[in-house]
């Protein structure tokens, strides 16, 4: 059995450093154990631009935060990926080479490539910065539902409706080894923060994990009784959360294989990502953004503001970013100064809030 060894944790920009003093110092006594108001947080609205031909914006059905919180990548049914500037608030470039729905996209952990894929059954690695943005384009012979890169950067991984993962060099775009997958229709993928591991998951609510260097197929368990929408690990890589049309979200001990669920109510739980080691987001069909902390296995707020579910997570620094269904994309702040919540915390580092987009 391929066991995860505990590793520390990776942090993605300086900013992360300050949630997670936040995240420990909010939950270490009585009064920090109490629910979030969700009037503490508020949100800007990004509304996507209107599709020519039928005058209708397109479902944000995915969406990647730059690695320094600069751009963000918004990708959907047009065929269109979509960069956002965060600082300016604009839309500053358009890759187009898809000819369907845009299923997800990842950027890679230097900033310097996106990649995208989708029901075209490309994968397409764009270089925004360079004069010719599209860099390399390779051919499956399935649509892609999933897409990551490694912690280092240096190989992709794609998932979709085949039961097979393919891993990629970056470089080259070469295919480096294809791993048998539990099912047909995959849906989840994700690397540990060492990146030694990686798991997947999808309709039969199985979860597969396996050796990154070598291959190996390690842990399997079944997890949920429907359709696993996405997975995550945890910063530390200790914990593996999925999520499932089943309205459940599953939290796994990787190394002794301990689980306990968070019920979502009635909604099918399409998205999750960590905000810190402790703090969880997910969110679903009910178009409600929930918070959860996972030590205390509670729910401690309900973030609303979208009209279609929620589709897609993305976590970075102070922002959390969700989008979804209702054409728009929502970046979520908490309100106040985390420096005076806590005093004792490493300083804040990164941009300050933005002015209010709507």
């Amino acid at each position: 059995m391929l066991q995860l060894a505990k590793v520390p944790r990776v942090t993605v920009i300086a900013s992360l450093v300050a949630w997670s003093c936040l995240g420990a110092a909010m939950f270490a006594s009585s009064a920090a154990t109490a629910q979030f108001e969700a009037s503490n947080w508020t949100s800007q609205v990004i509304h996507l631009p209107e599709a020519t031909a039928d005058k209708r914006p397109p479902v944000a059905t995915s969406v990647a935060l730059h690695p320094d919180g600069s751009m963000l990548a918004i990708a959907g049914d047009d065929h269109v990926v979509y960069l956002w500037d965060m600082h300016a608030r604009q839309f500053t470039k358009q890759l187009r080479g898809h000819n369907d729905w845009v299923r997800t996209v990842a950027y890679s952990p230097d900033g310097k490539v996106v990649a995208s894929a989708g029901n075209d059954q490309h994968i397409i690695l764009w270089e925004p910065a360079a004069a010719t943005p599209l860099r390399k384009r390779l051919d499956l012979s399935e649509a892609v539902a999933a897409i990551q890169f490694s912690p280092d950067g240096s190989r992709l991984a794609a998932i979709g409706f085949t039961k097979v993962m393919r891993l990629y060099d970056t470089a080259t775009g070469a295919t480096i080894r294809e791993l048998a997958c539990p099912c047909v229709d995959m849906r989840a993928l994700a690397w540990s923060p060492d990146g030694q591991v990686i798991a997947a998951a999808g309709r039969n609510g199985k979860v597969r994990l396996w050796d990154a260097i070598t291959g190996q197929t390690g842990q399997e368990f079944k997890s949920h009784v429907q359709r696993v929408r996405d997975l995550a690990f945890s910063p530390d890589g200790s914990r593996l959360v999925t999520v499932s049309e089943d309205r459940t979200i599953r939290v796994t001990e990787i190394a002794s294989g301990d689980e306990f669920v968070l019920a979502a109510g009635n909604a099918k739980v399409m998205a999750v990502t960590f905000c810190g080691p402790d703090l969880l987001a997910s969110g679903g069909s009910d178009n409600v953004v929930r918070l959860w902390n996972i030590e205390e296995r509670t729910e401690v707020a309900r973030l609303k503001g979208h009209t279609g579910s929620v589709a897609a997570l993305a976590y970075g620094g102070e922002l959390l970013i969700s989008s979804g269904y209702d054409s728009t994309v929502r970046v979520w702040i908490r309100e106040g100064s985390i420096a005076e919540s806590t005093p004792k915390a490493t300083p804040r580092v990164g941009a300050l809030p933005l002015p209010s987009l709507e």
